[in-house]
């Protein structure tokens, strides 16, 4: 029976890869496309990979897995803890695989950790504490070493190494270098019907490197032929090779799916929504921001963590909040790209003062505020699209998304920012809604639709023959698997996962993974 291969390179986009493609540096990638189909492969609202990758496993968007953001806040208070795996509030195709008996193997797929019980081998990827199991079987880490092929987690932060992205390309390369090879063991050591490999390498590099990858920068010009630039092309190139290993691995018959999580876009330019707000007189922060505020980044938060630590102080004291919520009526809540706002509504939020009454009028001017602002030294607007959350989301946990979605302007980021508005510093590049997918095999036809991010885990499950325990927001890509091949639905699995009302780690290991969150520049 025919197999799946999945790549999926965090991040890529066919504005950055098709100028390499067309001067040959991606000759594995090439020979992809000249045996199957390409196109854009549209991505969710909001555009990080946060919400994205849940959305893939699922099939279904955000509003009814519940994922918006890096972070979830536990209910009624403003305590907020890393999203992962058991945050997804909708079964996975990985659980509906191994029900039908099918093995799948996962490599550095994002939202996988904790790992789920599957009939398979999972080493998860994203943000993952120390110390903790990341892998299914348990034993997986301690097999990978004895053969030679350690897996290592984490790593590539863009800030740590901030002006020194030479020794960032380094550890990229060095740590990509020892996925793929662990990768290549399990393809050969596993009997998988689904092999699905996710490579970050290449969203850590662009966020941070797009000026020298990237034509529509500014510098791209001046960087592209540096000395720099052309190690910033050995990451494509490593992942281009790792094509090449991987598809060699495969039978005639398999079918092989390249794809992004979402987009990319150059970025001069960046905003910190709450100083916008503030600006806007729509949020104050609290007078303890001035003293607690250099804690939430650089040296100082460093310090206050081993404080923390040393005096045993995780879960008990938390430093105090940095906004006023009694003099505050919006405020940001899609932490990590900026494109989620909300009401401070009474009665919802925990310290809410916006009478419900008043809630249509309050988000009606903070979105007048933020669609009309112009930038004064660009004379553009940084927010290009904008819309009510009941304009995006329709599903069963619709009502816990922000009130506000935005999409920002080519050349902005709404964050990375450390006041209202500035010039882009370490960042180069942050996520756009257009990815990029690949199909190769026997069935593939040209796409008749724009493909979707929430189309892979049906058609994943279609092409496998395995059963769906849910309704996908997705459609099966018959332009991938054949129009005759449909997704048998079951009735619903008792005790499927509904999230978890408290966090799947420790206070200590959210602090952990919170500190590599900022690394990655994420949390500000």
């Amino acid at each position: 029976m025919p197999r799946v291969l999945l790549i999926g390179w965090d991040g890529a986009d066919w504005r950055i890869l098709e100028p390499l493609l067309e001067r040959g540096a991606l000759p594995n990638l090439q020979a992809l496309i000249n045996r199957g189909q390409k196109g854009v492969l549209r991505s969710t609202v909001p555009t990080h990979s946060w919400a994205a990758w849940p959305s893939f496993l699922t099939g279904v968007d955000p509003a009814d897995h519940g994922v918006y953001d890096i972070l979830e806040t536990v209910p009624g208070t403003h305590k907020q803890y890393p999203v992962t795996y058991k945050s997804i509030k909708e079964r996975t195709f990985v659980e509906d695989l191994s029900a039908a008996g099918k093995v799948g193997v996962y490599a550095d797929v994002p939202l996988l950790f904790p790992p789920p019980d599957i009939n398979g081998k999972i080493a998860a990827g994203g943000v993952l504490p120390k110390g903790r199991t990341y892998t299914q079987p348990a034993d997986l880490a301690e097999q990978l070493e004895k053969a030679g092929v350690p897996w290592v987690i984490n790593g590539m932060s863009w800030t740590t190494y901030r002006n020194r992205p030479e020794q960032y390309l380094d550890e990229a390369l060095e740590i990509t270098g020892k996925r793929i090879r662990a990768t290549e063991w399990l393809m050969d050591n596993s009997g998988w019907d689904l092999m699905a490999s996710v490579w970050v390498s290449v969203d850590r590099t662009q966020h941070a490197l797009s000026n020298y990858v990237a034509p529509d920068h500014p510098d791209y010009e001046a960087n592209v032929k540096t000395p720099i630039g052309w190690k910033v092309r050995d990451v494509y190139a490593q992942l281009d090779d790792a094509i090449g290993s991987f598809v060699s691995r495969t039978r005639d018959d398999d079918l092989v799916l390249f794809i992004s999580d979402h987009g990319f876009q150059s970025v001069t330019r960046t905003i910190q929504m709450d100083h916008l707000l503030k600006k806007f007189g729509l949020l104050e922060f609290s007078a303890s921001n001035v003293v607690f505020g250099p804690m939430q980044w650089g040296p100082v938060r460093k310090f206050a963590r081993k404080a923390y630590d040393f005096l045993g102080l995780h879960g008990k004291v938390s430093l105090p909040q940095s906004v006023n919520w009694s003099k505050t009526k919006a405020f940001t809540t899609i932490r990590s790209t900026g494109e989620g706002v909300s009401i401070n509504l009474a009665g919802r939020e925990p310290d809410g003062i916006v009478d419900p009454a008043d809630f249509e009028k309050v988000r009606d001017q903070v979105m007048d505020a933020l669609s009309s602002f112009v930038d004064p030294k660009t004379g553009r607007r940084p927010v290009k699209a904008i819309y009510r959350r009941e304009e995006i989301f329709k599903g069963k946990h619709a009502d816990t998304a922000p009130d506000i979605l935005m999409e920002p302007a080519e050349q902005y980021s709404l964050t990375h920012a450390k006041s209202a508005l500035e010039d882009a510093d370490w960042i180069s590049g942050d996520h756009r809604i257009e990815g990029v997918i690949v199909a190769a095999g026997p069935t593939v036809k040209p796409f008749e639709q724009p493909p979707m991010l929430v189309d892979m885990a049906p058609t994943i499950l279609a092409a496998l023959q395995a059963p769906a325990s849910i309704e996908h927001t997705g459609r099966v890509l018959h332009e991938v698997v054949g129009t005759e091949v449909k997704v048998e639905q079951k009735v619903k699995i008792p005790g499927m996962p509904t999230g978890e009302e408290t966090s799947s780690v420790s206070d200590t290991e959210a602090d952990e993974m919170e500190e590599h969150l900022r690394g990655l520049g994420y949390l500000e």
